[in-house]
Order: structure tokens, then sequence, then C-alpha cells
């Protein structure tokens, strides 16, 4: 029997992946099923450039899903750490294909984690070298490289001020960016219109950080805590919203 699913290139992670998936959807291991997905309508890519997520599962809108795997993550912790990934994305294929179902890491898809031995909303299958990070943070008491950000969030403006410190020693930190050692938060930052200082309510993706929020309740911040808003920039439904006491904002707060 060949194959169910679509190529989106020629990499060979991608032709492993189809075929997993099939072992998935059609073996008996997992719970898992045709009725639950059909990788008739899934095609299956590999990504060279994506290094903030294992992979992303996208919708077209017209019943047609992508799933797309991080080269990266496959030539660091191997095809293992993938399986665990494509089962991850085969529960958003479920839920893109199933109406009525909403999109996300709520309860539709909490309820597949323990059955197809997830880790949850995200997992870290090998340390990130700093240098995967546009801002890489450093103890300034000998603890080395502590962690980063993709992009700019309130926790690089935090440990610029000192407000952030060394998990491991309390420490101040030493933020590097693009450019070496910032002393002080930039003034492109105290300009911007997304000051985050400015809002109530707070947009991050566990990938870019502060990618947005509002000022105040509304019908963008609901769809946003309902898991049904999507990343611009690196395609994660990872997003999460917090108010003005950094608090994370659910549906049941409605």
């Amino acid at each position: 029997m060949s194959a169910v699913g679509h190529l989106g290139d020629s990499h060979d992670l991608s032709e492993r992946a189809r075929e997993y998936a099939n072992t998935v959807i059609f073996g008996e291991q997992w719970p898992l099923t045709p009725a639950d997905v059909d990788l008739s309508r899934v095609t299956f890519e590999t990504s060279t450039r994506m290094k903030r997520q294992h992979g992303v599962c996208s919708y077209d809108g017209h019943g047609h899903s992508t799933i797309r795997l991080s080269e990266t993550t496959y030539e660091r912790a191997g095809f293992g750490a993938i399986k665990e990934t494509i089962r991850h994305e085969l529960v958003h294929a479920y839920q893109q294909q199933t109406p009525g179902v909403e999109p996300g890491h709520g309860e539709s898809f909490t309820q597949w984690v323990d059955p197809l031995d997830l880790s949850g909303r995200c997992s870290s299958h090998y340390d990130t070298p700093p240098e995967d990070h546009k801002y890489r943070f450093y103890c300034t008491q000998g603890c080395g490289f502590i962690g980063g950000r993709h992009r700019w969030s309130k926790a690089v403006s935090r440990a610029i001020r000192g407000t952030l410190v060394c998990s491991d020693c309390d420490s101040a930190l030493r933020v590097e960016g693009p450019d070496g050692v910032l002393e002080q938060v930039p003034e492109w930052r105290t300009d911007t219109p997304l000051e985050e200082y400015d809002l109530r309510y707070e947009f991050y993706c566990e990938n870019c950080g502060l990618i947005g929020g509002r000022r105040q309740m509304c019908k963008t911040v609901r769809r946003v805590a309902r898991g049904e808003t999507i990343c611009q920039d690196c395609g994660s439904w990872d997003i999460t919203v917090r108010d003005e006491t950094d608090t994370i904002v659910t549906p049941a707060d409605f």
C-alpha cells in the first residue's frame, strides 16, 4: 500500500514524516484513525529555516492542511523527536478537519496529550545555542548563557532595566543584541506604538515574544485567548494573552 498524503518538497524528512503519519493513522499503536484525520488532505513539507519551533500545521481554509517540520530539529534531536512533533501536528490537522472543533491547545487538543504520549503545548527536544537568538541573556556572575529571545519582548526590556535576573543566582543579566551589548532600551522601542506599557492585554507568541495587544477587552482578545489566532511571523498557534498584572487570560475569564 502506497503512503497516503502529499509531499510539498523532495526533502527526505518530508517523505519519512508522511510514512510515519501513515503508521500513526493506519496502525494500531495510536488512537488517531482515518475517521479523525484524512491524510489525503494533508501535505508534508520540510523547512530549512524554521528554528523557533519544531513543526507547524497550517490550514488553507478549504479543507487542506500542511504539516511543515523543522530540519534543524531533525538534525539536532533526531527523528525520534520529530515523531512526537508529527503526532502533535496531526492533532491540529484533526482540529482543522473536524467541524465544530476549536483550533489551538485547548480542550480539543489536551484530550490527545496522554493517548498520543505528547509533552503538551510545546516540547524542548534540544538545548538551543546562543546564536539561535537575536537577543541573548548572560549572567554577570558566571552562570553563562541562560536564555534568549528571537525578537524584542518585555523580557528583553526587563533584562536591560535590571528587573529580570538570573534564575540560578539572582544576579543581573547582560543582554547582547545584533550590534553588541545593550546598556539601555533603544529609542526605537520607547517610541513604538506597540510599547507594552500602553497595553492592558498583551499577546505573546511562544517563539516571537510580544506580537500585539489591545488597550481594552474586545473580540480580538477573546479570539486570541481561545487559541483562534495564528502568529503572522512564524505560523504558531502558541499565543497567550496576559493582562496588566502579567496573569494569563483564558476563556474562563470572560
